[in-house]
């Protein structure tokens, strides 16, 4: 009895051993980020904090017991919201779009103005923007260098140093703002009632552009702790740090038109595609995962 003791005693110390040196590991993951667009126009404002709810897997392959690379394949499921117009300050201009149904159509300064009108309009639904709210999906990979220490009693702490590069999947966009009218033949927008506000739910942009890029990216720093409560398997949390370093939403917009006032009190305006430049996406994120 005391030798089957012994010998179960040792197996578990060993196995417990091996499970804490293996070179690759893989689980589930959750969490959430708070974001914030880092505004460099004066076409744009930011309103508030975004947040997105993520899921997906992730894991570790370690050079060693204490450097290695971390990586997995998330989905992020999110928002943040936009002024592109503002009554109660004159900084932010005047932002137009035309639309059919919930498709917000292409517009094009320089190549006949609003894109895809049937033959022989004369006018088009139109809307002057003032606040818009993002709903995207994105596919995330983010790849990490992880430097941790040894297993101290139950637990090991680490950081990370690493790129978080997101793919876009869809956008929907809900916008608060003034029913308006696209005129064809001056190619120009007029603003139907300047005191009435209306909001328009679940829009999408036609063409290629979709006002957000397709593809965004962030050097992030990241903290956290794994627990071995059993075996094999770890619960972790780590929280960190995103610079998002490429633009998020797409320099010059392919469906909106930036309404600009020729010389002051002069009654005469050009339209131009609205150009935004560079606006990169900065994000806190939080996560909690297992580990096997």
């Amino acid at each position: 009895m005391k030798k089957l003791l012994s010998l179960a005693l040792i197996s578990g110390v060993s196995f417990g051993s091996m499970a804490q040196d293996k070179k690759f590991q893989i689980g589930l993951v959750t969490g959430t980020t708070i974001n914030w667009t880092k505004v460099q126009t004066t076409k744009i404002e930011k309103n508030g904090f975004g947040n997105d709810f993520i899921i997906g897997i992730g894991g570790n392959y370690m050079f060693n017991e204490n450097v290695g690379l971390a990586m997995g394949l998330q989905f992020d499921m999110g928002n943040f919201t936009l002024n592109y117009g503002n009554d109660a300050s004159t900084d932010l201009g005047e932002v137009y779009y035309a639309y059919e149904d919930t498709d917000i159509l292409q517009y094009k300064s320089d190549d006949g103005g609003v894109q895809d009108l049937a033959a022989g309009d004369t006018t088009a639904l139109a809307f002057q923007l003032l606040e818009r709210t993002y709903k995207t999906k994105y596919i995330t990979i983010p790849v990490f260098l992880k430097f941790q220490t040894s297993m101290l009693g139950k637990f090991r702490y680490y950081g990370k140093f690493g790129a978080r590069m997101s793919i876009l999947g869809s956008v929907r966009m809900d916008d608060l703002g003034r029913e308006s009218t696209y005129w064809v033949t001056s190619q120009s927008f007029t603003t139907n009632a300047p005191t009435v506000q209306k909001t328009m739910t679940d829009l999408k942009p036609v063409g290629l552009k979709k006002e957000l890029s397709p593809f965004k990216m962030g050097i992030g720093v990241y903290g956290g702790a794994e627990w071995n409560f059993t075996g094999n398997t770890f619960l972790y949390m780590e929280a960190g740090f995103n610079y998002g370093v490429i633009p998020q939403l797409f320099p010059q917009s392919g469906n909106m038109a930036d309404k600009v006032e020729t010389s002051a009190g002069s009654g005469t305006f050009t339209y131009s595609n609205l150009d935004i430049k560079n606006n990169p996406q900065h994000m806190v994120e939080v996560k909690l995962g297992l580990l096997f």
